[in-house]
């Protein structure tokens, strides 16, 4: 395979040809790579949801207990643990970093816990050294969510290398993207038998998912992207959303709490390879949104929008609070500026059940101030200076 290879070269090459569309070389040569990279086994599957859930049920998670999340999160979190009969706990943030509130924490920690998943947001780090010893005293499990983080470390080490287990993404808008799919990290040896259980009778992802995933990416780079600025556009995409047409990254079940028949599978062939063509570009593609973020440190001088504090992280989002959040993403979006809105609810997207879900409306105000408050500046990849300086000019005179 050429590491020169586009992703729609990678596509249209398995469609003329998809006789290896489920199964093929390619996931066996995506879970080397991560085992180099990590120094720990990797299983791969077909999301970071079917992660997270194969994780908790190893560890022994099921009805009644009880799974520290943090709020200000993705309903890929606290779904798997629903799947498990567990109740997800939700942790307020702090507002300087959108990670867990470690003293809240330890405030929602009961007798019934199990489990804290740590949530390394936008790809900055969390305090895992401290959760870890909070865990310790408590005798509770740790798994990292590093969707957002792939490539990010602390003190010289990985994240994903910290908890008993962690989990990867590789949806889109990732670090890198293969469409979709993910992988689970086990740092506990101990827990390899019992992984090898659970993924060994694992499906491969259906055909039909996997055809619906090219279908989106597509549609969306022929004709969706160029309709979304406009209001028309932007409602005859809702629809498609409404049913299930058009986004099958959080599907109608999963707004409620329940679980798709196709969480978990196997990680399809194609979708690795794809990741295998974007694997040598992790520390390009990180650098990259890093130098726009600093453009925007350095730049920006309306007061009116609070940019967070720098991290030592990646920048898998450039995040800024404004009490006008929604009204400056509307203004955006008719001056044509991919101005992004993760998460403008505790629990994404705004569409989902929070009641289902196990969120109690108060529980965690930080969160809920952050998400009404929050704005993602551009910074995706192929963006050029002169759409910086538009992003600049924008948020300056925006008042």
């Amino acid at each position: 395979m050429s590491k020169q290879a586009s992703t729609p070269k990678i596509l249209i090459s398995n469609l003329i040809r998809p006789t290896n569309l489920q199964t093929g070389q390619f996931t066996g040569e995506l879970k080397n790579k991560l085992e180099e990279m990590f120094g720990n086994k990797v299983y791969l599957v077909n999301s970071g949801r079917s992660a997270i859930y194969l994780g908790l049920k190893v560890l022994g998670v099921g009805q009644g207990d009880e799974v520290l999340v943090q709020a200000y999160t993705c309903n890929s979190v606290p779904n798997p643990v629903l799947w498990t009969g567990a109740n997800p706990v939700y942790v307020d943030i702090e507002e300087s970093t959108l990670n867990m509130d470690l003293t809240d924490l330890e405030r929602k920690i009961t007798s019934r816990a199990k489990v804290i998943i740590v949530q390394h947001t936008f790809g900055n780090p969390a305090k895992i050294k401290e959760i870890l010893k909070i865990a310790d005293r408590h005798k509770l499990r740790v798994i990292e969510d590093c969707a957002h983080s792939l490539g990010a470390g602390v003190d010289g080490r990985i994240l994903g290398t910290f908890g008993d287990l962690a989990i990867l993404s590789f949806g889109r808008e990732k670090v890198i993207s293969g469409l979709t799919g993910g992988a689970l990290l086990v740092n506990d040896s101990a827990l390899e038998s019992e992984i090898d259980k659970e993924t060994h009778t694992l499906k491969p992802l259906r055909k039909r998912n996997i055809l619906k995933e090219l279908a989106n990416y597509f549609s969306w780079r022929i004709l969706l992207r160029r309709i979304s600025s406009k209001d028309w556009g932007m409602n005859f995409i809702r629809l498609l959303y409404q049913y299930d047409l058009f986004n099958v990254v959080t599907s109608k079940k999963e707004l409620d709490g329940l679980r798709p028949n196709w969480y978990p599978s196997q990680m399809a062939n194609i979708f690795a390879q794809i990741v295998l063509n974007e694997f040598p570009k992790i520390d390009s593609y990180n650098n990259h949104r890093k130098e726009i973020a600093e453009t925007y440190f350095r730049e920006i001088k309306n007061k009116d929008i609070k940019l967070l504090p720098k991290h030592l992280g990646v920048y898998l989002r450039v995040v800024g609070l404004h009490p006008k959040a929604h009204i400056l993403l509307q203004e955006a979006h008719k001056n044509k500026l991919n101005f992004g809105n993760w998460y403008n609810s505790v629990i994404y997207p705004e569409s989902v059940h929070l009641a289902r879900l196990g969120y109690k409306s108060g529980s965690c105000p930080m969160a809920e101030k952050v998400a009404r408050e929050t704005v993602n500046l551009p910074n995706f990849l192929g963006m050029v200076d002169s759409e910086v300086k538009r992003v600049i000019n924008f948020v300056n005179d925006f008042s």
